[in-house]
């Protein structure tokens, strides 16, 4: 999957793929991938348009889908 840098000192670099609707997030504390499933394409498109990022993260993503830490 690849992934787009953000300009975020929380989030290092996002990706998605819509056939799998997974996102996958690298946050830059500790550079561990962590990767969510059945996100739907809006949320998305709504993380990489947000004026600031990292809320949205954790409003909308954190603890409503499943994680996983891949690296």
């Amino acid at each position: 999957m690849k992934h787009i840098g953000f300009y975020n000192g929380f989030i290092d670099t996002v990706g998605y793929d819509p056939l799998c609707a997974i996102l996958e997030v690298r946050l830059t504390g500790d550079g561990k991938v962590r990767r969510y499933c059945n996100v739907p394409e809006n949320i998305w498109y709504r993380l990489r348009e947000s004026c600031r990022p990292d809320i949205f993260y954790h409003r909308y993503v954190c603890g409503r889908y499943a994680e996983s830490v891949v690296s």
